[in-house]
């Protein structure tokens, strides 16, 4: 499980990529580090986490990028 301060995010028009560069990834653009997945923004302003890393749970409707990044590093 990354920790909070393991994760990059890269912001694209609504959607924000999560990248754990604590794993270093050799094909990894920039070395971005592993892509966990996504969040992207609903018109209603809803946060929705994607992907591979976002596995753990988190509240919904999550309203800002933090609350959405929970469902990649879970809790302690």
């Amino acid at each position: 499980m990354p920790l909070l301060e393991d994760l990059t995010v890269y912001e694209d028009e609504g959607r924000y990529d999560v990248y754990d560069h604590s794993f270093p990834d050799e094909d990894a653009a920039l070395s971005r580090g592993r892509l966990l997945g996504a969040v992207t923004v609903t018109a209603d302003g809803e946060y929705l986490p994607s992907g591979e890393g976002a596995r753990y749970p988190y509240i919904a409707p999550a309203r800002t990028i933090d609350e959405a990044l929970a469902a990649f590093v879970g809790s302690a």
